[in-house]
């Protein structure tokens, strides 16, 4: 027998994915980038935030982590316990798919945390954390053995609530998870009355969840992170744009040197599906169970895609970000569950070919590594400039107040990076359209104190557009009003691509 063919035990596929889990995450742990949230956490200037959304489990998370009342950054502390609770939760779900389940088993789950659209999620380094705990929250919540069904249901339920006071888009993984459980139903012919049963309960444990959510953490909630998009005349055209521009962000991923790798995941899914939708008529119970088993069925593959960018899809938000898709996990968990379907049905040790794709994943995440690295070092750079010259110009050194001013473009321009996000389109959406070139909060960390977050109207007011700088740099200018100076960042317009400025490459 070889290797690729024994049957793993617990303790072995917890191992595997410990260790896969730990090398996914080494190259975000490597960068140590922190978003403009984790700025703030870290300066004590957001300490009710996640309360008043809703997720006030992350925060007594936090302070019982850092045994403290403050928000203590002890980043990469809580994403190594959060990524070892996601690894015996994986164990878990994989067991909960296979009953003898082989290394190629393990690749079938793994999708659950790489999800190239949940690297942003990752790399928070104070929410990142809690979102994992919020998939081991969910899938918990699918695998739950409590025979009677009224404790399960409750139990279940409890665990739903936990997810959404963590982070509140994770439950769209759970709708995921029983869409795949309903496959495996299939391909397992399970009875029919007892799978549209074991629906109905799913359906029942998450209005169950969603209910005490209101009733307990939502009741901290001042500031909700979006407004519904208003039932009017245009809101299915409105809903259908936003649907059309998140799959438009979906094909970021595909590449041409990735295109046959995800061609040939896409048709074993495709064959996999047909192949198991041809387990119906053989399913036992009624002739009017099996016909609704086939109609919700087709419906599933509908059902996964909406569900990638899920609630968002509803809500009147100016950019869908990658960070919002992270029902795609259960997309890829479905195709890759679908195309170790056939691979064993061609030949068990085919299985192992799933290992192409989970290369894909994780070349992706050490390419974002990189990227994310060349954006702190630019960042320290931009802050070093001014921080030299506010310590260094007479004039500058007693001003009391800057009010920093950002580009209004160039968040995202990363010279060191661009022909990996030229490679891989995906970084650039990664990184996020919200992302800017340099965050006030950065300051921080090199002595500079005095520098907060500015508007250009406040600027036009005090300054005027006749005033000349005090300094006029490459990349900003400063002004002085009084005892008030405002730092102005240019519009960067040079190229991004260092190799156009060396004639006849």
């Amino acid at each position: 027998m070889m290797w690729s063919d024994r049957i793993l035990t617990h303790k072995e596929v917890l191992r595997v994915f410990a260790a896969l889990s730990l090398l996914y995450l080494y190259p975000i742990i490597h960068a140590d980038y922190a978003y403009i949230d984790d700025n703030w956490r870290a300066l004590s200037l957001a300490e009710d935030a996640w309360r008043h959304h809703g997720r006030i489990l992350l925060e007594l998370l936090y302070r019982g982590m850092t045994f403290s009342a403050g928000m203590v950054n002890i980043f990469p502390l809580p994403l190594l316990i959060s990524a070892l609770a996601l690894a015996v939760a994986m164990t878990r779900l994989t067991f909960w798919l296979f009953q003898q389940p082989r290394l190629s088993s393990c690749l079938v789950v793994l999708p659950v945390l790489c999800n190239p659209f949940y690297l942003g999620n990752l790399t928070y380094q104070y929410d990142g954390p809690g979102m994992n705990l919020a998939l081991v929250a969910v899938i918990y919540a699918i695998t739950l053995r409590i025979e009677r069904a009224f404790w399960r249901g409750l139990v279940a339920a409890a665990l739903i609530a936990i997810t959404l006071g963590l982070y509140q888009l994770i439950v769209g993984v759970f709708v995921g998870l029983c869409i795949v459980e309903y496959v495996v139903g299939v391909r397992n012919r399970v009875h029919a009355g007892e799978l549209l049963g074991l629906l109905a309960q799913r359906i029942a444990q998450l209005i169950g969840g969603s209910v005490l959510y209101f009733l307990s953490a939502y009741q901290w909630v001042i500031h909700d992170r979006g407004v519904w998009i208003p039932l009017s005349a245009g809101w299915g055209e409105a809903v259908a744009g936003r649907f059309v521009t998140a799959m438009e962000q979906l094909t970021l991923l595909v590449t041409p040197g990735n295109s046959p790798v995800v061609l040939s995941v896409l048709l074993l899914g495709v064959v996999g599906f047909v192949q198991v939708m041809r387990y119906i008529p053989e399913l036992p119970g009624s002739t009017r169970a099996r016909v609704a088993i086939a109609g919700l069925y087709l419906l599933s593959v509908p059902a996964l895609i909406i569900g990638v960018p899920g609630i968002m899809l509803f809500f009147v938000w100016p950019v869908l970000d990658a960070r919002n898709f992270i029902g795609f996990s259960t997309v890829l968990m479905f195709v890759f569950f679908l195309g170790h379907h056939v691979l064993g049905w061609i030949r068990p040790r085919l299985q192992l070919l799933l290992v192409v794709p989970t290369l894909l994943m994780f070349s992706l995440c050490y390419a974002y590594g990189q990227v994310i690295i060349a954006k702190k070092e630019l960042a320290f750079a931009m802050a070093g400039f001014i921080a030299r010259d506010i310590v260094s110009q007479e004039a500058l050194a007693s001003v009391k107040t800057f009010y920093y001013i950002g580009p209004r473009t160039g968040g995202n321009w990363l010279p060191r990076a661009y022909p990996a996000k030229q490679a891989m389109p995906l970084l650039e959406h990664v990184l996020s359209s919200g992302s800017t070139l340099l965050q006030t909060h950065f300051l921080p960390r090199l002595g500079i104190t005095n520098v907060i977050d500015g508007d250009r109207t406040a600027l036009e007011r005090r300054v005027g557009a006749q005033q000349q700088p005090v300094l006029d740099s490459k990349f900003y200018s400063i002004y002085l009003a009084d005892d008030t100076g405002f730092i102005v960042m240019k519009e960067i317009s040079d190229l991004e691509n260092y190799k156009d400025n060396w004639p006849g490459l």
